[in-house]
């Protein structure tokens, strides 16, 4: 069975995501906490802190 050729791979743009992002945070972890807090201002997303866990609503 042949496949074809794809125009767009969600995929492997995920993964090419996913490593890029890896590889920024693992090199300066601060700046994963100040990507993920931007995020949260911007989607205006709360967060709660509660015995070592944390709620996200």
């Amino acid at each position: 069975m042949k496949t074809k050729e794809k125009e767009f791979d969600a995929v492997k743009m995920m993964r090419d995501i996913r490593d890029r992002l890896s590889e920024r945070w693992s090199n300066n972890p601060e700046l994963e906490m100040k990507d993920l807090e931007e995020i949260r201002k911007k989607y205006n997303i709360k967060v709660e802190k509660k015995d070592n866990q944390v709620l996200v609503t």
